[in-house]
């Protein structure tokens, strides 16, 4: 178990440096995902019964006041000639009011840690439902759906989830553990080996892989394998007969095209929206950190981001992808390489920002990785270093701590193709860099009363501060071919 930081306390920001963008139309009646009530007071953040905050409301123009009658009137008073009837100037149409809420991360960690999701495992309803929530947000603020492979919705991509053993949460002897997700808290170089999918025709590189992962996870339960009918590698049909299916998981994406001559690149922004779900005792594994938070981050810069593409401000095109069954072995990254959106190829791809667990600790520092698989620096080193000068109140510390993570997040399959990634993590124990996760990681008490214990729900909005600088930065950067 880590132990608490021992920073002294730092005063919070009351309010975000940046203004909020615009309110735009509301989905239609059959995308709206009901979200639970919020309240604000002095000490936190907290779903309730109140009603929302009201937005805030325009100026009112009041009418000037009618000048007093004076103190003697003519008795037969001749009338004032009436003005020429002239061009009667249009109204203003009212602009919309910005959506405060919408650009809040603690708005949506409330709805997605809330215990109605029920931990979001994938496959589940919970996910389900967190994926309708996502995309009801995003097209509220014009955002496309690009999977044209998906004509039903093109805001999702699904996929099948399979586990060599019994179900991903269990062992060979169909039990659960007394902790059934304690394993990964034995960080490093070292993929998942619970779960992937399966499909016919799927690159040779994903097959070699997982006939790895089968022999490691056979050989991990001590049982004997089965070799392969012919040549060195089992086929689809010879997996997925070794295979339990669990269900269908789902990707959710969309897509803020961009407006400048490289439009037809784009920055991947992504977040796991999947967490484990409940245990064997019925208890909900909320996730607020993991990763209700970066998935939170993702949207509240939506409405940001949106605005500046409407100025004209965002050259290339800006992805947003929240993957399915992260937490059973990054399977719906792997499945998007693997499956790329038509106009949307890795060879589009202008780099990657991956956002994890950004919720914990103080809001006055923060871990990234901005290096690729031999440790080199890529060129978000540079971007990070400008985003942070740009904030009002920059982050003390950007650690560069643990790049052990790096093959243990959705980022990391994008990496092994090649592209430049930045991981974006709210960091270890030590404040100064290192040390242990948080000791909720994976367990029940993972929840939004701890982020605001802990940094009362500034540490997210400052990552969304950060983020949103970063994406503009790499949206519009100039590479050293021009």
């Amino acid at each position: 178990m880590a132990s608490k930081i021992s920073d002294p306390p730092r005063p919070l920001p009351t309010a975000t440096t940046r203004t909020p963008a615009a309110k735009a139309p509301q989905p239609s009646e059959t995308n709206k995902v009901k979200t639970p009530d919020l309240k604000w007071n002095k000490d936190c953040f907290e779903p309730g019964n109140a009603q929302p905050l009201p937005l805030p409301k325009p100026p009112v123009s009041l009418p000037l006041p009618l000048p007093k009658p004076p103190s003697q009137l003519p008795t037969d008073p001749k009338p004032l000639p009436l003005p020429e009837p002239g061009p009667v100037e249009p109204t203003p149409e009212p602009k919309p009011e910005p959506s405060i809420t919408d650009s809040d991360p603690m708005t949506h960690i409330a709805y997605l840690a809330s215990d109605e999701l029920q931990g979001r495992d994938s496959p589940s309803a919970g996910l389900d439902a967190a994926s309708a929530y996502v995309q009801a947000h995003v097209e509220k603020y014009g955002l496309v759906g690009p999977n044209s492979n998906n004509a039903e919705n093109p805001f999702q991509q699904k996929f099948d989830v399979f586990s060599f053993v019994g179900k991903p949460e269990t062992s060979a002897t169909g039990d659960a553990g007394e902790h059934d997700h304690v394993a990964h808290k034995e960080f490093g170089h070292q993929l998942f080996q619970e779960g992937f999918y399966l499909e016919d025709g799927m690159p040779r590189e994903t097959l070699e892989m997982l006939n790895k992962k089968y022999e490691s996870t056979m050989k991990a339960e001590g049982q004997p394998l089965a070799p392969a009918r012919s040549g060195d590698l089992r086929s689809v049909e010879e997996l997925r007969a070794l295979a339990t299916a669990s269900g269908q998981a789902v990707n959710t994406m969309a897509l803020l095209p961009g407006t400048g001559p490289h439009k037809d690149e784009v920055i991947v922004v992504m977040a796991h929206l999947d967490h484990v779900g409940t245990d064997r005792r019925g208890n909900v594994h909320n996730g607020a950190d993991d990763n209700a938070s970066g998935s939170a981050v993702l949207m509240a810069a939506v409405p940001e981001l949106a605005e500046a593409q409407k100025r004209g401000e965002l050259d290339r095109s800006i992805l947003f992808i929240w993957t399915g069954a992260e937490e059973k072995g990054l399977v719906g990254s792997q499945y998007f390489v693997d499956h790329p959106i038509p106009g949307l190829s890795t060879e589009q791809i202008s780099g990657v920002v991956n956002v994890d667990m950004v919720g914990r600790w103080d809001d006055q520092r923060l871990s990234v990785v901005d290096t690729d698989r031999r440790g080199q620096a890529n060129y978000f080193r540079d971007v990070v270093d400008q985003a942070n000068a740009q904030l009002a109140d920059p982050f003390d510390r950007i650690n560069r701590d643990i790049n052990v993570y790096r093959d243990r997040q959705d980022g990391a399959v994008f990496g092994r193709k090649g592209e430049d990634v930045l991981f974006l993590f709210e960091g270890l124990s030590n404040p100064k860099g290192g040390g242990d996760l948080i000791p909720e990681y994976h367990e029940p008490e993972d929840d939004i009363d701890l982020i605001l214990r802990d940094n009362g729900g500034e540490k997210p909005r400052r990552v969304k501060d950060l983020m949103v600088n970063v994406i503009e930065l790499a949206a519009n950067r100039t590479t050293a071919k021009e």
